[in-house]
């Protein structure tokens, strides 16, 4: 029974527990990143602005409704033309024989009236100086620069994720080192106990090799707890609980003589730019639009009465047509100079900017390739310290050196290890900033 609980015990924490791939971790980072669906709520909403803009030029339909009373003479005397119902008696006829200078009662003092008026109502630019057509051409740019910028924040989010996954693949080969470590030294401290008990070696060998044991395990509880660490964070960007386990680490591989050149071509923040160039320069063509004449109509169809009636002889319709021409407004030339500049300075930071990412590439491209050297020189380092460490072995068992030295060539050949691994990590840094820099997107992959 109790073997069958331990045995339920551990399927149940294998059935919550996973072994996760750097594709698998990236794709569930950006698809769990609260800031990248942020992103896409702004895409969106300047979707919904451009399709705004656009229907402006389909005009606005109303249907208005308006219900009143008033003794305002103005408004009594208007009410009733408007409902065709004003007599010769509204404009104080029957006082027609008085003096010229008489004010009329029934014009100057009417009773209060009650008046209805339903109305449908049609207006539509008919032409705007083009200054609809250059809005349209603005939202559609800063939407696209919206989007190479999501580009840029997932390519920079999945260098973090690189980073983190490779980290917790690092922090695992110094676990798996700690652990093999902790295995020699240990063997260690048996021959040297043996050795003792045959009069072989001194106490202080002994003890050298206890002392070598306990460092050895500490630095295995570090390690352990790194690796922990950095699947904790792995969670943590990613959203998946319960991970256990990574797999290899992730290289993006690049050719070093491609022609940096491209990347100047490739690089979303150059893209961005570009768009923000033509973004300016719509908006000069925006600020023109104030010099051109505005054309507009509008249609309106009702009913007026002093009740709520469709009464064909009370209905009533307006049709215009309007020309709207600005003959002076100082403030438009300034509009459209400071328009002009803007896109000036937006020219001279692409050019800045390609400058800049010159000089990042070659930075990259100098940093692969001593991080890659490095790499090779840490790899034959740790084979010579192997045999180094091998050969010592063989002496110490043949009474040839002290267990002081034997430990010391331990001591070199884990520093070698662990070197060798960083030098992995960095390396593999490396390769992904060279390919950002070269405007390669590291969510896609590459071969």
């Amino acid at each position: 029974m109790h073997k069958l609980i331990l045995y339920i015990l551990l399927l149940s924490t294998l059935a919550f527990s996973q072994t996760i791939s750097f594709e698998k971790a990236l794709s569930s980072t950006i698809e769990y990143s609260k800031k990248i669906k942020q992103q896409e709520i702004e895409i969106k909403q300047k979707h919904e602005d451009l399709k705004k803009v656009k229907s402006f030029s389909y005009g606005n339909i109303d249907l208005i409704h308006e219900a009143s009373k008033t003794n305002h003479a103005g408004h009594v005397f208007n009410s009733k033309l408007s409902s065709r119902e004003a007599t010769f008696e509204d404009f104080g006829f029957s006082q027609f024989g008085q003096a010229i200078n008489t004010e009329p009662v029934d014009l100057n003092y009417p009773d209060s009236r009650k008046n209805f008026n339903t109305k449908l109502t049609y207006s539509i630019p008919l032409f705007t100086g083009f200054k609809l057509s250059s809005q349209e051409d603005i939202l559609s740019l800063q939407k696209k620069a919206e989007q190479i910028k999501l580009n840029i924040d997932i390519n920079y989010l999945s260098l973090e994720v690189l980073k983190a996954y490779n980290n917790a693949v690092v922090a695992k080969e110094f676990l798996e080192a700690s652990k093999n470590a902790l295995v020699a030294v240990k063997k260690y401290e048996d021959t040297a106990s043996e050795f003792y008990k045959e009069g072989l070696v001194t106490k202080i060998d002994k003890k050298q090799a206890q002392v070598k044991r306990l460092n050895t395990q500490s630095n295995f509880i570090q390690a352990k707890n790194n690796f922990e660490l950095s699947l904790a964070y792995l969670s943590f960007l990613t959203g998946i609980e319960d991970i256990t386990d990574v797999k290899k680490l992730k290289n993006y591989e690049i050719n070093k003589n491609i022609d940096t050149s491209s990347a100047l071509e490739k690089r979303d923040e150059i893209k961005i730019l570009k768009t923000t160039n033509n973004l300016y320069k719509k908006n000069i063509e925006l600020n023109k639009a104030s010099y051109y004449p505005s054309v507009y109509s509008y249609v309106e169809y009702g009913f007026n009465d002093n009740k709520i009636t469709t009464n064909d002889d009370k209905d009533y319709y307006i049709a215009l047509v309007g020309v709207k021409f600005t003959l002076f407004d100082e403030t438009r030339g300034h509009d459209l100079q400071k328009s002009k500049l803007q896109y000036k300075k937006s020219l001279l930071q692409k050019q800045e900017l390609e400058d800049s990412i010159k000089l990042e590439v070659k930075k990259a491209k100098l940093n692969l390739n001593a991080k890659s050297k490095v790499l090779e020189e840490k790899l034959k380092a740790k084979e010579l310290a192997y045999e180094v460490l091998e050969q010592s072995k063989l002496m110490y068992k043949n009474k040839l050196i002290s267990m002081s030295e034997l430990l010391k060539q331990e001591a070199i050949y884990r520093q070698n290890e662990a070197e060798l691994i960083l030098s992995k990590y960095e390396n593999s840094l490396a390769m992904a900033q060279f390919n950002l820099a070269l405007g390669n997107d590291l969510f896609k992959g590459n071969k």
